[in-house]
């Protein structure tokens, strides 16, 4: 300390300030540095995390998506099952038949299912049906026929002039209705 004393006051403040670097340097390589490399670590695992938070993100927006998308497709399906459904429906069919026929003031004569068909993707069914009326009136039933939700044909269509009075017209056709056929789409998925 005899020595330090001696010095000059700007080698007083040499010999601090070399001494404070000395000190700065020992404790930023050595307890310090392990801060700095835990740090480090630490930062690096932060921007992993963030990563993987944003990637769940993403992956939530599209489980979103995908879902709305399954909400679309099964109200798709819906209207489809409505259209062709999988089911024959004969009684509703035939009362449904029975009230356009009395909204156009034709009588039914005879209505007459077919046995269903199965074709490759889908099955069918005919009815055979006799009405007699007017002309104009037939056509007006064949227009609520082809304006129905369900999908229905009118095949073999014969039209003769009636015997009575209130009559002018009889039609005798077949009414082709289409079903689903689960069956066949099921061989096809597990084809796939």
């Amino acid at each position: 300390m005899d020595q330090f004393a001696k010095l000059p006051r700007w080698g007083q403040f040499v010999a601090v300030l070399l001494a404070g670097i000395l000190i700065c340097t020992a404790a930023w390589f050595y307890p310090l540095s392990g801060w700095q490399s835990r740090m480090d670590m630490l930062t690096a695992q932060s921007v992993e995390l963030e990563g993987q938070i944003r990637q769940g993100k993403e992956a939530q927006r599209r489980v979103d998506e995908l879902n709305r998308q399954i909400d679309l497709i099964r109200r798709d399906l819906e209207v489809l099952k409505s259209i062709i459904p999988v089911e024959p429906d004969t009684g509703k069919l035939l009362r449904v038949f029975q009230t356009y026929a009395r909204d156009q003031n034709l009588n039914i004569v005879s209505i007459s299912p077919s046995p269903i068909t199965k074709k490759d993707l889908y099955s069918e069914q005919a009815y055979k049906i006799t009405i007699g009326g007017g002309y104009h009136d037939i056509a007006l039933f064949f227009d609520k026929i082809a304006h129905m939700r369900r999908i229905v044909n009118i095949t073999n269509l014969e039209m003769t002039a009636a015997t009575g009075k209130a009559q002018t017209v009889t039609a005798t056709f077949s009414s082709l209705v289409y079903m689903q056929n689960p069956e066949a789409f099921e061989a096809l998925e597990k084809k796939s």
